[in-house]
């Protein structure tokens, strides 16, 4: 039985794992470092606060029983919420179920857990992970593969799950610092008293609890890339001491009288565009104008719904091993399509991995969107959506279809029946038409 204080504050290091396929063989406390095995051989994992639980966890806002694991054939990790007080978390979404996969993070109560994978593990390449050919993502992920050949500070922007992790990530692999440590740090999840140590390191003795000296995430990322994640949730109070590391590229630990150089390529990323690059801006205008030599923006899903169909085939492709094959009606393609997935990117992957965790055959939309089951609507997803059709609208539909597939583009489809653009695309995505998947299984093609 695994036990850990929640309160417990530590400075050492926690490695970023990267999300990806593999075997996941522990779970590690993103407060204090502390690691809690995961048997390859069991099965089934019972996480809370209460002592009886496989993996106890004191943190009063943790239930007696808070969520199960179990293990997946593939090694990823089955999490069902018991249901408990406060939820289950994975990567910052609320789960009833979900997998749980290598980098990715637990979060109950208080307590944030990392799943990693054995050492040396095979991992996906960043680049083959971001998925879509919209001209947008596209344009943004060659401007990111331009700016890998420099060394030039990259500041990203993009609302949390546009995968603003996995295109740093891509930055670094493309670049000549790729043999070197990609360190990735959440400026948001740090405690603020710790910020300085972790970023800088400290000296023994330099504050309570320093029972030994440590080296920061800047020494740690020498020769390689430092991924700073959510940027503007630093501390301003912290910002000028960032400032100063960047532009004479030393550090100074905490406690410490000497300085020592550092070579790190610094990537910056941020979900919070509002005022950037101004005063109003949570991140000092110095500080901006230091990391966005280039400045990079990934699209929300909503604005990239042709990528869809991709992007679902890609994850079902990823879990067929563990959960077999699974066909989508077209019902479930008009859901998914019309709904604006504020999670984007990352929602949608929850979504699909646990229709087919707990869907099975055809999956129809309650199986994305659970509430659908209990008759409740859901945020997001227009009700007209989930409207059965009547014969005029049936009859629009397919002359809608037909114009699409004739004309092949809205604006000329629209202008064929006589139709404004604006309301024929919101129909269309309304009704599935925009879905090349919805399409082949309505001609059975």
């Amino acid at each position: 039985m695994h036990s850990f204080n929640a309160n417990q504050t530590s400075t050492k290091s926690m490695a970023h794992e990267p999300r990806r396929a593999g075997m996941v063989v522990a779970l590690r406390a993103t407060n204090n470092g502390a690691e809690y095995a995961l048997s390859p051989d069991a099965r089934r994992w019972v996480l809370g606060s209460g002592d009886s639980c496989d993996i106890v966890v004191a943190d009063p806002y943790v239930s007696n029983v808070h969520a199960v694991l179990e293990r997946r054939p593939g090694g990823a990790l089955l999490v069902r919420d018991r249901p408990s007080r406060n939820g289950t978390m994975i990567d910052g979404n609320l789960i009833e179920a979900a997998e749980l996969r290598v980098g990715s993070y637990l979060s109950i109560g208080r307590t944030t857990l990392v799943a990693i994978a054995a050492a040396g593990g095979e991992e996906t390449s960043a680049l083959g992970m971001l998925r879509g050919r919209d001209a947008a993502l596209r344009g943004t992920i060659d401007q990111a593969l331009r700016a890998a050949q420099t060394d030039c500070n990259v500041l990203v922007i993009g609302e949390t799950g546009t995968g603003k992790d996995l295109l740093a990530r891509a930055i670094h692999e493309a670049s000549r610092r790729a043999a070197g440590k990609f360190v990735a740090v959440n400026c948001g999840g740090i405690p603020r008293e710790l910020i300085g140590s972790e970023l800088f390191g400290h000296e023994k003795g330099a504050f309570t609890g320093a029972l030994s000296e440590r080296d920061g995430y800047f020494v740690e990322a020498h020769g390689g890339t430092l991924f700073l994640d959510e940027i503007g949730e630093l501390p301003i109070e912290m910002q000028p001491h960032l400032l100063r590391a960047l532009e004479s590229r030393r550090v100074r630990r905490v406690g410490g009288s000497s300085e020592r150089p550092v070579d790190v390529r610094i990537i910056a990323a941020t979900n919070r565009s509002e005022g950037l690059g101004t005063e109003s801006s949570k991140l000092r205008l110095d500080l901006y104008h230091r990391v966005a030599t280039v400045v990079l923006k990934l699209p929300p899903l909503r604005e990239r719904m042709g990528d869809l169909t991709e992007l679902v085939d890609s994850i079902l492709g990823e879990l067929s091993p563990e959960h077999g094959t699974h066909t989508i009606g077209e019902e479930a393609w008009r859901a998914l399509s019309a709904y604006s997935w504020p999670g984007n990117v990352r929602e949608l992957r929850h979504a699909v991995a646990r229709a087919v965790a707990l869907g099975s055959g055809e999956l129809g939309p309650g199986d994305f969107f659970p509430e659908l089951r209990f008759g409740r609507t859901v945020p997001g997803l227009p009700a007209e959506a989930m409207m059965p059709l009547v014969p005029y609208q049936q009859m629009l539909r397919g002359a809608m279809e037909q114009a699409l597939a004739t004309h092949g583009t809205i604006r000329a489809a629209a202008n064929h029946l006589g139709m404004a653009k604006s309301t024929f695309a919101d129909r269309a995505r309304a009704w599935g038409l925009l879905s090349p998947r919805a399409k082949l299984i309505k001609t059975g093609k």
